[in-house]
């Protein structure tokens, strides 16, 4: 796993020392990403690759051959990342699509039935490697998103996938590891061209891989700007930023309705934190009856979160300062485990086996001992 960090690591160093010499236009009159050598930022001559999304859902280069996986139909860019210095934009081009490609074709194997066939879970097994280190592709996203010049005037109303990508330097500080940008997997209702709700994804390990969200108290939102949008949480000073980047290239690109269904975590009136800066954890895991020593040990589930602060009943179940959404599974027996556990006391609630309906809102209340 190290090796694989490191490069990584090295990816986005090397995107940080250089500039990107190169910009996106998409030509509205074939569809097509058009890649341009820049001068000031703006696009000049002809274009020097074509970029478009095949039937498999992948963006390729046209007129480039190369091989793709049997599997899974991704095209495999990664000879071009062996270009010299000297022959960027190209590398960095590759490097790009590479990324973005791989988004795709998570979805694609997250789509396919859980089976015993070799080829799949070879490449289930090295997505669950690659996507502990993916957040250290962030730069390599917010670089993609830079070198366009021309976005959609706006998106129409509907469910979008979008990303978060916002400064992780003093994690970075922390852990002594040179990264500068992490992000999130979310996914955004759109309303008006502006942002309605949003919710985050709460996969401790695959971004893309998610039935458990928090859903964002939204208190002030931005209208969608070049497929970019920010927005402030209630009770907080900070604002998030969200970025479109799927539909750079096809404005009209949606995601089918979640169906989420809601469960709100309240606080009673005498709950309270005892120290400065101590939180509650959340973590939670599907058709698992989970135990207190699970909890308490921080190995309970795959989808993890974590209050910071009260949340009194007063708050609407659906939209709290900590509410639960369950995107619907394909199985309706399913079941979610929630361990909520206070760090500072070691007070551990369990709420095991829940049932939850699209639509619906249920809620517990966290009493203090």
């Amino acid at each position: 796993m190290r090796p694989l960090i490191t490069i990584f690591l090295c990816l986005i160093a090397h995107s940080l020392l250089s500039q990107s010499s190169y910009v996106y236009k998409r030509n509205p009159a074939t569809g097509t990403l058009e890649v341009f050598q820049s001068s000031g930022g703006l696009p000049t001559g002809s274009p020097i690759y074509k970029i478009k999304r095949n039937v498999y859902g992948y963006l390729e280069v046209e007129n480039v051959d190369v091989l793709t996986n049997p599997f899974t139909r991704k095209p495999d860019y990664n000879a071009y990342n062996n270009f010299k210095p000297y022959q960027l934009p190209a590398k960095e081009i590759f490097q790009t699509l590479e990324v973005l490609n791989k988004r795709a074709e998570v979805d694609y194997v997250m789509s396919q039935p859980q089976n015993n066939n070799p080829e799949y879970q070879k490449v289930v097994q090295a997505f669950r490697e690659n996507l502990k280190a993916e957040s250290a592709l962030a730069t390599s996203y917010l670089n993609f998103y830079n070198s366009n010049v021309s976005f959609p005037k706006s998106l129409k109303n509907g469910w979008y996938e979008v990303v978060n990508i916002y400064d992780n330097r003093s994690l970075g500080k922390t852990l002594n590891v040179a990264i500068d940008y992490s992000y999130y997997i979310g996914i955004c209702k759109v309303e008006n061209n502006k942002i309605a709700e949003y919710y985050k994804n709460c996969h401790a390990f695959n971004f893309k891989e998610g039935y458990v969200f928090q859903k964002e108290k939204i208190d002030v939102s931005s209208g969608i700007v070049s497929c970019k949008a920010t927005f402030r949480k209630a009770s907080s000073t900070d604002y998030t930023t969200i970025y479109f980047l799927d539909n750079i290239l096809d404005s009209t690109k949606q995601i089918d309705n979640p169906n989420f269904s809601f469960y709100s975590i309240y606080t009673s009136p005498n709950f309270k934190f005892h120290k400065q800066n101590s939180f509650v954890s959340i973590q939670i895991i599907r058709n698992k009856t989970i135990t207190r020593d699970e909890v308490q040990n921080f190995a309970a589930g795959i989808y993890s979160t974590a209050m910071i602060d009260v949340n009194p009943q007063t708050n609407d179940c659906r939209n709290s300062m900590l509410t639960m959404a369950f995107r619907k599974t394909k199985d309706p027996n399913d079941k979610f485990s929630l361990g909520i556990y206070r760090e500072e006391d070691k007070f551990v609630w369990l709420l095991n086996n829940l049932s939850f309906t699209p639509g619906d809102c249920n809620s517990t209340i966290l009493n203090d001992k």
